[in-house]
């Protein structure tokens, strides 16, 4: 096969060495199905919603979008520390701003905003955690396929040894071309590593113990938790749970159940180790407790009507349920939601008298928390009025960074959901003592 390769250019021959690196690249890790980093940003005098798609291999392009109700930006530049800023795309009709931005290397790394307006210039960053294929989906070679990759960088490597005529060299450009290829076409057909799944087990008393695969020594408490569990009964999705399992040894961890209707449940774990990486585990489990622990703290239950057959809510538009004690959540959407579309999900809490409650609180250091599920149950993230990213990540990548936040009634969340489907998210906020908890029904067109 050598002698029919021949000589290429080293330019060229040192391009198909790369490429090779390339479809080796590192992996990325996020929310299970849910890789897109979305952030509320404050740059100077402006305010930003800030989305960005981490690149699916490292090296490779992270696309970054930026929307904004200001008409005062003019024009928008994004960059790594360091790094050249590239000027995104603006498009005028609807203040969006779009782009791409080369990541070169693993690991935690932030995303630099540079504004220019009409009242200044200014500057925010945006910091991207430590991801993995484990949650995203993306693409992973295998044995055999990792053979064919193989076979193309030894002949790479032959090219730089080997000088044949012209003839030979234009053939060994079209073998060499063709493998490549195949290689790609395979690699984009395999199907993605699945979410990592956790260990379930039922003790004794309602007692719910969960055992963490791999290197568990590092985790870091995220929003005063050192885990955050959530488990929606299925297929209904009528029950929430969000609970805060105790740490026993490393990557073990107990909780005990509340009162509740037995049921199928799934379950999703989020811990961040110490370098601001999250992960996310899954497990499914019937748990038939029936009477158990009485709620306390930053534990909570959540019952509400199961998924309704009626039309879901796609956008733009409002609508209002009311909940279990009389009070009211109104969730507002402000454009039609298409998949990786970053959007503000305004929602609103009132009470009984359909007024602002005189007494919020904040929950866990935060105006309110969301669950957004996929009902097929490939989709899942954890999300806050800040954006997607665990706050431990923040004050790993961003030190100093002032995360602070005043009791509202009233919060929007930054989101974009990552595929047409049918979603339900939960929306908790807590007033007087009480964590309230309301689910809406989202159709993605």
């Amino acid at each position: 096969m050598i002698l029919v390769l021949g000589r290429l250019p080293a330019a060229l021959r040192w391009v198909l060495c790369l490429g090779v690196l390339l479809l080796a690249g590192a992996p990325c890790r996020a929310h299970v199905g849910s890789p897109d980093v979305y952030v509320k940003a404050t740059a100077g005098p402006y305010q930003l919603l800030v989305s960005v798609h981490p690149p699916a291999t490292v090296p490779g392009a992270a696309g970054v979008d930026v929307r904004t109700d200001d008409p005062d930006v003019r024009v928008i530049e994004v960059s790594l520390p360091q790094g050249p800023p590239q000027p995104l795309q603006r498009f005028s009709t609807e203040q969006l701003f779009t782009g791409s931005v080369w990541v070169g290397r693993g690991g935690s790394w932030r995303v630099v905003i540079h504004v220019r307006g009409t009242r200044g210039e200014a500057e925010t960053s945006v910091p991207i955690p430590v991801i993995s294929d484990t949650t995203t989906g993306i693409r992973r070679f295998n044995r055999p396929q990792w053979w064919v990759l193989g076979g193309v960088a030894l002949i790479c490597v032959a090219l730089l040894l080997f000088r044949q005529s012209r003839t030979v060299m234009v053939a060994g450009f079209v073998v060499v071309g063709v493998i490549f290829g195949v290689a790609i076409v395979i690699a984009s057909r395999s199907p993605g590593r699945v979410t990592p799944e956790m260990k379930v087990s039922l003790l004794g008393e309602g007692r719910l113990q969960i055992t963490l695969p791999g290197k568990m020594d590092d985790l870091v408490d995220d929003h005063d938790h050192r885990m955050h569990l959530f488990a929606v009964r299925q297929p209904e999705m009528d029950v929430l749970l969000h609970l805060h399992p105790k740490v026993i040894a490393p990557g073990r961890f107990e909780v005990t159940l509340p009162s509740m209707a037995p049921g199928k449940f799934l379950l999703f774990a989020d811990v961040v180790h110490r370098d601001g990486q999250l992960d996310t585990f899954t497990a499914s489990a019937g748990l038939p407790v029936q009477a158990g622990n009485v709620l306390s703290g930053d534990d909570s239950e959540g019952v509400v009507p199961g998924i309704s057959q009626a039309e879901a809510l796609s956008g733009p538009g409002t609508t209002t349920i009311r909940l279990a004690d009389g009070y009211g959540m109104t969730l507002d959407l402000p454009m039609e939601l298409h998949a990786r579309s970053g959007q503000l999900l305004r929602v609103v809490l009132l009470d009984p008298a359909g007024a602002p409650p005189a007494d919020m609180e904040l929950y866990m250091g935060m105006q309110a928390h969301a669950a957004v599920f996929k009902t097929d149950g490939t989709v899942f993230a954890h999300i806050h009025p800040t954006g997607t990213i665990p706050m431990a990540a923040y004050s790993t990548n961003m030190g100093g960074m002032d995360m602070t936040s005043e009791p509202a009634s009233e919060v929007s969340f930054p989101f974009g959901f990552p595929s047409a489907g049918r979603y339900r998210i939960f929306v908790q906020m807590k007033h007087g003592g009480v964590i309230e908890t309301g689910a809406f029904d989202l159709q993605v067109r």
